[in-house]
């Protein structure tokens, strides 16, 4: 196994004088069906996030109707879900089953940790579709003119090149990490925080900021709206401004909805990323505690993330009505087309010659 640090190479005849116990290294407090069951649970979260995310993907890219920034974001979002799963998952298995097998190590830590970008990738993904209601609900027909698909385009782009290039000093740091091949994960030997604030916490929080004062906005301005629609009708009966009430009151649903789902999606994606540093408040009252520190940092920690992405689809998916219906229509007409075709070639009874 490679490693850095106080961690070195496990030699045939026994262990490098870098390491003093065996016992020092990660992950041999735990027993060995930690690890697969780990591995076990990333390929199923993988398949389901995978066919999830991309039965959304596929109903926005097949319905015209919604070819709109909102939705071209979303589907961002559910492609960059599909290939972080996909990347991470067969890195961490090749790690998991290289180690269990002995055929070799392929994948330095700092590659494994150069391609989890995409992770940035999202967290971004979810500043720009907040800061693009913001601009749509206060400067309407500002957005409709700057929202072009070339803008559209070099936006999507600009998010997936700037965490690219934040992350390309990884390479070059080959001795900043300590591998654990057999739970398919490295850990990092130097500090992480500035990193994490500016790549990770700001732009999560800053969309869950946004997303929120937005909800809090047109809930206030649909309730006020909602009153006045039932004074004008009650006073005057169905006049040309109650009339232009309603339309608005069906613009802010309209609106609502969306900054909604994103605010489901990045409060979900919160709290499920902090269930793991509060994981390690118990450690100091465990007898063990070098066991329930490991299983947090090898097991749990690792598999935070599919859960975050399964959450993605399943609320975009399930919740978000504006896709939902489109999705089920989606899947009927796969289902109707593939029972047609297999009528249309099920072979046909031979007629006898007689007859």
């Amino acid at each position: 196994m490679e490693g850095s640090g106080e961690f070195s190479e496990l030699s045939g005849s026994g262990i490098d004088p870098g390491v003093t116990a065996p016992d020092q290294l990660p992950g041999s407090h735990l027993p060995g069906y930690f690890a697969y069951l780990s591995l076990g649970f990333k390929l199923i979260s993988t398949l389901i996030i995978v066919l999830m995310a991309g039965w959304v993907f596929m109903t926005i890219k097949t319905t015209k109707k919604l070819h709109k920034p909102h939705n071209i974001w979303v589907a961002n979002l559910m492609a960059t879900d599909v290939i972080t799963v996909m990347v991470t998952t067969i890195q961490t298995s090749a790690m998991m089953i290289g180690f269990a097998t002995g055929v070799g190590d392929f994948i330095p830590c700092h590659v494994f940790k150069f391609l989890l970008f995409p992770v940035v990738v999202l967290n971004a993904t979810y500043l720009i579709i907040s800061v693009d209601k913001v601009v749509a609900i206060t400067f309407p027909f500002k957005h409709r003119r700057m929202m072009t698909p070339r803008a559209i385009a070099g936006i999507i782009a600009v998010t997936w090149l700037l965490p690219m290039l934040l992350f390309v000093h990884t390479l070059f740091n080959a001795d900043g990490f300590i591998k654990v091949a057999q739970y398919g994960t490295c850990i990092s030997t130097g500090s992480a925080f500035v990193e994490a604030l500016f790549t990770y916490m700001l732009p999560i929080f800053t969309a869950a900021f946004l997303s929120l004062v937005l909800n809090i906005h047109l809930s206030m301005k649909a309730y006020r709206i909602h009153k006045q629609i039932e004074s004008e009708t009650s006073l005057r009966g169905f006049t040309n401004d109650l009339e232009a009430l309603k339309t608005k009151q069906a613009t802010i649903k309209k609106n609502l909805k969306p900054v909604t789902t994103l605010l489901v999606v990045v409060l979900g994606s919160t709290a499920i990323g902090l269930l793991t540093p509060l994981l390690y408040i118990p450690v100091s009252v465990l007898a063990q505690g070098s066991v329930y520190n490991e299983v947090v940092r090898l097991v749990i920690g690792p598999n935070v993330g599919y859960i975050v992405l399964l959450l993605h689809p399943l609320v975009y998916g399930l919740y978000f009505k504006q896709v939902r219906e489109p999705m089920m229509k989606l899947l009927k007409g796969t289902l109707c087309a593939n029972k047609f075709n297999s009528a249309a070639v099920a072979p046909q009874p031979r007629r006898m010659a007689w007859m």
